[in-house]
């Protein structure tokens, strides 16, 4: 059986000139997300992936 991935877009952001992304509202709201917190960059499964790193 398989197992179909449920995707969402949540928001969309441009990497700046200084290679900078601004975190969309509605994702720092959904996530609780706040100015000092730690995001982990990941790869999974050949993927982009961000964790807050509270949660590894």
């Amino acid at each position: 059986m398989s197992r179909k991935s449920k995707r969402e877009v949540l928001g969309v952001s441009k990497i700046t000139y200084k290679f900078q992304v601004t975190i969309p509202k509605t994702v720092r709201e959904r996530f609780g997300l706040k100015e000092g917190d730690i995001l982990v960059f990941m790869l999974e499964d050949g993927k982009l992936v961000l964790v807050k790193s509270t949660e590894l």
